[in-house]
């Protein structure tokens, strides 16, 4: 082989290395530190699935152009693990801004420890409303459109894939929480 084509040969090589591990690597398991911003008047989103209407959008202005089988701003003890789950975890963030009360929605392999956990919260300025809305993929998993409207008017939404487990009694843990792209 001549010698330019080696070089071009480990050249190739690299670069292919790069772009699978690029492709591969491990994603955030929390919020993303470079949030989206969106307008207010943000699009609605198709996430409904076929054959059913979107619920009513709650009156939080968070929930503006949100669309999934439960978008909330409250609780959600009634809709069942999944998205109760998800529903708690997010107003003991948001509205109870209690790191203990969201850890207790969150399993030990979820990897989101208390002190991080209580960062985020405190990082978070009050006032900010939140709203979620929660599309089921599987009996364990969801796709999650959270939005923030802080007291300065911006918006800032995070779309996520949720895994939960029930554990004893019923009760559902959050499991892993992924960083699914931009809204």
């Amino acid at each position: 082989m001549p010698p330019l084509a080696v070089w071009l040969s480990i050249a190739f090589g690299i670069a292919a290395t790069i772009a699978i591990i690029a492709l591969l690597a491990p994603t955030a398991q929390w919020r993303d530190n470079a949030p989206t911003v969106e307008p207010e008047s943000a699009a609605p989103s198709s996430a409904v699935p076929l054959g059913s209407t979107p619920p009513a959008i709650p009156s939080s202005p968070a929930c503006t152009g949100l669309s999934g089988a439960l978008v909330t701003a409250t609780v959600a003890p009634s809709a069942g693990p999944l998205m109760a789950a998800i529903a708690e975890f997010e107003h003991a963030y948001y509205v109870g801004r209690d790191p203990d009360a969201a850890l207790r929605w969150l399993a030990p392999e979820a990897g989101i420890a208390a002190e991080p956990l209580a960062a985020g919260i405190t990082s978070i300025p009050p006032g900010t409303q939140h709203c979620v809305a929660i599309t089921p993929i599987a009996e364990t998993t969801a796709t999650v459109h959270l939005a923030e409207r802080r007291p300065d008017g911006q918006r800032i939404d995070y779309l996520q894939v949720i895994n939960i487990r029930v554990a004893e009694a019923g009760h559902a843990v959050i499991t892993n929480i992924q960083r699914q792209g931009n809204p």
